[in-house]
């Protein structure tokens, strides 16, 4: 570098110095503010057996961080995934193996990657939404009003009778139950048995067994049903009140009692089969029924089961009688606002469990109990906790709780058509 004259070298030296920061300092932030370029950012879904997430950048980017982050859209946890990072490498993937069930169909999901380079600058990319769909068959679908019907192969006019059977199960919650539908309902009608078994979140063979003649709610407004099963309607009617009652309670705060779930499923059935109705009549000439207040949770006892199911019919179908179905509205709203079950009675009908079972027995000719509240030997009392589903990104203890509703429900429907 020439200097002019009277000038000395020293008094470029701040000229130089800050042409060093433009050129070799400067610049690469320059690039960085620009955003990393990314070659390739997809997601492909092997159906019950995988999701594959892959990122390509640009050649010559360099970063030290590279992590994945995927939910269920709707979910308040997010599953964190670290990919180690060699020095330079630009191609990126992680395969999310699976379990038949996993992951409900339809799920929406969403992921993002976060970037970091040498220098600790951050970049998040932006979120991308896929469907987890079961992607062996060619769905079509049909509307009506919330109901949405989904069907595979040249069946349409099966698919027609389902979508009927939907709205007329679904026309009684909300007219005589005062059950308000607010949100989309997703029915999935599969063919056989095997082509249902990959979407289900079963863990055992004899667990399969019983589910796979039935249906099972997989979400909160995902229900799987097996169209050719004979029960195929009371099914429908039944799994349906559960998504529709589970919506309208849904909270952090309390669960819905046993009785009020399953009443209220069993009341949208219909008439009570003829197995629950013979076990209920003979507890009520034993005097031998299970309490309200230990109808709150499953029996224990696999001999119950016909009158578990007896009793909460027969219980929801006194309030209704008795109260109306304005009532079992203003229940259901507050257990929605987080009141537990005996809070909830006491605000809506004025009074807890106990007068509740009171009532009701003497309903059926029955005075009060010896020791009011005590709980049946061999029945649990008291909320059901049900553990986390592995492999899902967030808790998911509707589907567990879902998968033991199926499996009880089969016996009570077989011993009922026997």
């Amino acid at each position: 570098m020439t200097f002019g004259p009277g000038v000395k070298r020293s008094q470029w030296l701040p000229f130089l110095l800050l042409l060093f920061v433009l050129v070799f300092v400067l610049a690469p932030f320059s690039a960085e503010a620009q955003g990393i370029e990314v070659v390739e950012n997809s997601v492909s879904v092997d159906f019950a057996d995988s999701v594959t997430f892959a990122l390509e950048l640009a050649a010559g980017t360099r970063v030290t961080s590279v992590t994945l982050y995927y939910q269920k859209v709707g979910e308040g946890l997010t599953l964190r995934v670290p990919l180690r990072v060699a020095t330079g490498q630009t191609k990126f993937r992680h395969v999310w193996e699976l379990q038949p069930g996993d992951v409900p169909v339809g799920a929406r999901m969403e992921y993002h990657w976060r970037l970091k380079d040498a220098s600790g600058n951050e970049q998040r990319l932006v979120a991308v939404g896929f469907a987890y769909d079961d992607d062996r068959f060619q769905w079509k679908s049909r509307r009506h009003d919330k109901v949405v019907l989904y069907w595979y192969g040249s069946n349409d006019s099966r698919a027609e009778l389902l979508l009927g059977y939907a709205i007329d199960a679904l026309q009684p919650l909300q007219t005589e139950m005062g059950v308000t539908v607010d949100q989309d309902i997703h029915i999935y009608v599969y063919d056989s048995k095997s082509d249902m078994s990959p979407a289900l979140p079963g863990k055992s063979e004899a667990f399969d067994d019983r589910i796979l003649t039935l249906g099972v709610v997989v979400d909160d407004a995902t229900l799987l049903i097996l169209g050719s099963h004979s029960a195929v309607k009371e099914t429908m009617a039944h799994e349906l009140a559960h998504v529709v009652v589970g919506l309208a309670t849904d909270n952090p705060y309390a669960e819905l009692p046993r009785w009020l779930d399953e009443g209220l499923a069993m009341v949208s059935e219909g008439q009570i089969p003829s197995g629950n109705k013979r076990e209920l009549e003979a507890a009520i000439r034993s005097d031998s029924l299970i309490s309200v207040r230990s109808l709150s949770g499953y029996t224990s006892n696999p001999d119950e089961v016909d009158l578990f199911y007896g009793e909460v019919h027969s219980l929801l179908s006194f309030m209704l009688d008795t109260y109306g179905k304005d009532k079992i509205g203003q229940l259901l709203e507050a257990i929605r606002g987080g009141l537990y079950q005996e809070e909830a009675l006491q605000q809506v009908y004025g009074f807890g469990l106990d007068e509740l079972d009171l009532q009701w027995r003497a309903s059926l000719g029955l005075g009060p109990r010896p020791t009011q509240g005590a709980p049946i030997p061999g029945a649990t009392a008291g909320p059901v906790t049900t553990p986390e589903r592995p492999g899902l990104p967030c808790p998911t203890g509707w589907v567990t709780g879902a998968l033991a509703l199926a499996a009880v429900a089969v016996k009570r429907r077989d011993a009922g058509a026997a």
